[in-house]
């Protein structure tokens, strides 16, 4: 009886080679293969709105002096505020649509409302009276102040001041503050031809009576504020132009056609929240005290 040795099979050589070398092909080819891209989310970008504003001198610039405030609280608004025009030219702007809005030194006329212009308020300005600081005057009475604009006190030591003969420069009778003197202190009698200058605008005539000896002038308060100018701002029977009891008192507004009251809206909501209230209050503008 033979006996069959059952023989355990020995792996070769050539076979082990060849496992090794296709497990190391497996880990290359799992190494190399390209991992797949991390989706990153596009950022989302806030919808810029253009609010596009000219008209009275004295009011925008005193957005202007607003605007980065403005802008940092209304995220995706951009005030974009052109050279004054004077309020009728805001008016006409925003009338023809080259201006979402109208920086506005006085409230719209009948004709003006007849065409459909809203108007918001958002505070009163002092018509202030601005002199060079070398008159050391600090003070006039309302007759004063118009003495001194028509011709009948030339001088300033006839008011208390340096014997220095007077400079006065006026703005064109289409600007809002001549109008407000007009209504308040000045009646309807011509400028005399002595003045030293009509200006027609806010900034020119600062200019003037900045660089011009003895001089004196006016101008909305806040716009003089914002000019930061080497020149002094007289109270008027001791009433200062930041306050309700000043003699000559303009309006500070945004007019709007319906229309655009969805973009303009964000601006005016802001100009009348706390911060911005406290802000124009800094700039001179007088604001009604709320009941």
């Amino acid at each position: 009886m033979h006996t069959t040795d059952h023989l355990t099979q020995t792996p070769t050589k050539s076979s082990l080679l060849t496992t090794f070398i296709i497990g190391i092909a497996v880990i290359l080819a799992a190494a190399c293969s390209p991992t797949p891209p991390t989706s990153t989310p596009m950022p989302t970008e806030t919808p810029q709105i253009s609010i596009t504003v000219s008209g009275s001198g004295s009011v925008s610039s005193l957005l202007t002096a607003v605007e980065a405030d403005f802008e940092t609280a209304n995220a995706g608004y951009n005030l974009n505020i052109l050279s004054g025009t004077g309020t009728a030219g805001g008016v006409q702007g925003i009338v023809d649509g080259s201006l979402t809005a109208a920086a506005m030194a006085r409230s719209p006329r009948e004709e003006e409302t007849a065409q459909g212009i809203q108007y918001v308020g958002i505070g009163s300005a002092g018509i202030a009276f601005v002199v060079h600081p070398d008159v050391e005057v600090t003070n006039l009475t309302a007759e004063q102040v118009r003495d001194i604009f028509f011709g009948e006190i030339t001088n300033w030591s006839e008011v208390g001041g340096q014997d220095l003969p007077i400079a006065v420069y006026v703005r064109d009778e289409d600007d809002a503050a001549t109008g407000v003197l007009r209504d308040t202190l000045f009646g309807d009698d011509a400028f005399p031809e002595t003045v030293a200058g009509v200006m027609t605008s806010s900034s020119a005539l600062l200019t003037g009576v900045e660089t011009t000896e003895g001089s004196i002038g006016y101008g909305s308060y806040p716009a003089v504020i914002v000019a930061e100018k080497n020149i002094e701002t007289l109270t008027v029977d001791d009433a200062a132009p930041n306050t309700a009891d000043y003699p000559a008192i303009s309006s500070v507004g945004i007019g709007y056609m319906e229309s655009q009251q969805a973009a303009v809206q964000p601006m005016i909501d802001w100009l009348q929240s706390e911060d911005g209230i406290a802000l124009l209050r800094d700039l001179g503008v007088i604001i009604e005290q709320s009941s």
